[in-house]
């Protein structure tokens, strides 16, 4: 328990104090153009081509993060492939619909079970449990404050934030401020994506659990790009 206090301490340290010094600098290979004959076919220009890749928000932003700690959780030093070895417009075609729009997997994403039932169950999340999210505060999903997101299962998109905001791709992170009884899981592969961490589906979305004092949201506006 200390440990675990410890780390999320730690954690919570870094995001306050994260800086652009110490950028990491790899490339991401999925943009790499070599790896498909023409790089952009079978996607939709409908955005800022130098915000999104090939011009379609539909596939995250042109550059991941380098700054800490992002950069280990979705940039460039994790383990996180947004096409999944796929060329772009392979990418699309296998994951969206007819309306273009991303299909998202049944039973709320949890990894089944060998009887085809979703692996969750009640947890309890301790007061200073820190929790994020790639996402608005619409949404009723998080994740423990840190995990990969290649573990979440999360299309491109996620990774979207509206120019100038304050919280960079849009990444949030809250303190869970008294006990809160969540559905627990582990996360079914899915967008390409390995997946299997944990995740955490609240009983209202998440905005309404901060207006009702269950969860605290923590500053990540001074995390490095």
């Amino acid at each position: 328990m200390y440990a675990f206090a410890l780390t999320q301490t730690l954690f919570l340290l870094s995001l306050v104090n994260a800086a652009p010094m110490g950028r990491l600098d790899k490339r991401d290979t999925d943009l790499n153009p070599s790896r498909c004959p023409d790089f952009c076919a079978g996607t939709t220009r409908s955005g800022d081509v130098t915000q999104f890749v090939c011009g379609d928000p539909r596939l995250g932003p042109v550059a991941l993060p380098t700054g800490i700690p992002l950069a280990a959780v979705a940039g460039s030093a994790s383990t996180y492939h947004r096409f999944g070895g796929l060329c772009p417009g392979d990418y699309l075609a296998k994951w969206t619909g007819f309306d273009g729009l991303y299909v998202y997997p049944g039973s709320s994403g949890f990894a089944l079970d060998t009887a085809g039932r979703p692996m969750a169950g009640n947890l309890t999340l301790s007061a200073g449990t820190l929790l994020d999210r790639f996402g608005s505060e619409y949404g009723s999903f998080m994740s423990p404050a840190g995990a990969p997101y290649a573990q979440r299962a999360l299309p491109p998109t996620n990774l979207n934030a509206a120019s100038g905001a304050a919280y960079p791709f849009n990444y949030h992170v809250y303190a869970v401020a008294r006990p809160l009884v969540v559905l627990a899981g582990p996360i079914a592969p899915w967008f390409g994506q390995p997946a299997m961490g944990v995740q955490f589906q609240m009983l209202k979305a998440v905005g309404g659990l901060v207006d009702d004092g269950y969860l605290v949201k923590v500053n990540t506006s001074a995390l490095g790009e």
